[in-house]
Formats: C-alpha cells, sequence, structure tokens
C-alpha cells in the first residue's frame, strides 16, 4: 500500500516521540494502527465486495452464453420434426379437401335401410 522503509518509519518515530512526548507516544501509536487497521479493513471488504460483483457479472454472462448455445441446439433438433408435422398437417388438410369434395359431388340418395333378420 505505502511503500516505507525502515528509515522512513525510524524519521516518522522520531518526530512522533519529539511531538507527542515519551507518555503519550504509544497512545498515539496505537490509535494510529488502530485506525490504519479499520481503514485496511474497510479496502479489503470494498475489494472483496467489487470482485465478488465481477464475478457474478461473469457468470450471468456464462450462463447466457450458454441459454443461447442451447436455445440454438434445440432450434437445430427441432426444425425437422417441425417441417414433419407441416407436412402431416398438409396432407392432411388434401385428405381433407378431398373427401370434402368427394362428398359434395357423391349423389345425394338416402342410405338404405338396414334388412332385419
Amino acid at each position: 500500500m505505502f511503500d516505507i522503509g525502515f528509515f522512513e518509519l525510524l524519521l516518522i518515530s522520531v518526530v512522533g516521540l519529539l511531538v507527542f512526548g515519551p507518555e503519550q507516544f504509544l497512545d498515539a501509536v496505537r490509535t494510529t494502527l488502530h485506525w490504519v487497521k479499520k481503514i485496511r479493513r474497510s479496502f479489503d471488504d470494498v475489494r472483496m465486495e467489487v470482485q465478488r460483483e465481477l464475478h457474478n457479472d461473469e457468470v450471468m454472462k456464462q450462463l447466457k452464453d450458454s441459454a443461447a448455445d442451447l436455445e440454438q441446439e434445440l432450434r437445430e433438433v427441432a426444425a425437422p420434426v417441425n417441417e414433419k408435422l407441416e407436412s402431416i398437417e398438409r396432407e392432411a388438410r388434401t385428405t381433407v379437401a378431398d373427401t370434402e369434395t368427394a362428398l359434395s359431388q357423391a349423389p345425394n340418395t338416402p342410405p338404405s335401410p338396414a334388412k332385419s333378420p
């Protein structure tokens, strides 16, 4: 995070000792370390949350890609079935139309009475 070497820490310590005095110096160091830990923990929490969100976005993108691939495969599999159903429907319509035509052209003869024994 910060690139502070040994001599920089030594200089900060000497200045802090001169500013706060020997009695309050340790309390100031403890308070400073406490705040640094809190800030570091907050940054780590934010970083983890961002990573989690990015991972969730990546997973959602993969799911959408998988869904698109699955939809394409389903269309490829369903295409021959749809073609077959359409041809059966055409044949059925043709048969119904032929039957209706044949019935309309047939002479209207009353049904013959059934002979009973």
